[in-house]
């Protein structure tokens, strides 16, 4: 079935190896590797490298239906399109017929219309890689995912496209 199609009927799809094994791992030894007590980085090179990357940003297009989107970064950003990269070997997936995920699979799903939530697996099965309709002419929010980049640690690199999902650019 065309994911397209799959998205429509069933409110989910995968896109298979939209992330290379190489960024995968990467992240996750990264994950491990960190202090239990260190806090965690949403602004880190391995994340933005999976948000930039083609194939999960062109995914997230496709299912939007626009090409101005923003990686979702907070809290109060909601949105009922969310994703997610498996991160495992395999992975089962429990929606309505049992599906099963690959390292480097990218499953996007509707939370209205798909019951599961990622976001609440306690293990390293999954990254939670989201994008949503970005909203230039939100100036609160623009302004908080804008305070958010400016504290974080360390220097990152952003592409053109990262600076627009980020939203330090206009689509």
């Amino acid at each position: 079935m065309h994911e397209m199609e799959c998205w429509e009927q069933n409110g989910f799809v995968i896109f298979p190896r939209a992330v290379t094994h190489f960024y995968a791992l990467r992240y996750l030894l990264w994950v491990k590797e960190l202090p239990v007590d260190q806090p965690y980085n949403i602004h880190h090179q391995y994340l933005w490298d999976i948000r930039m990357h083609e194939p999960v940003y062109q995914a997230f297009s496709n299912v939007l239906g626009t090409n101005a989107l923003w990686a979702h970064l907070c809290p109060g950003e909601p949105t009922p399109v969310k994703g997610a990269v498996c991160l495992q070997h395999t992975v089962p997936i429990p929606v309505d017929k049992w599906c099963i995920a690959h390292i480097g699979d990218l499953f996007i799903y509707n939370t209205e219309v798909c019951s599961i939530d990622l976001d609440a697996v306690p293990d390293f099965s999954w990254l939670p890689i989201t994008y949503f309709p970005a909203a230039p002419d939100n100036p609160h929010l623009l302004k908080e995912r804008l305070r958010s980049w400016d504290a974080s640690l360390g220097k990152t690199y952003l592409s053109a496209r990262g600076c627009k999902l980020l939203g330090s650019e206009r689509w």
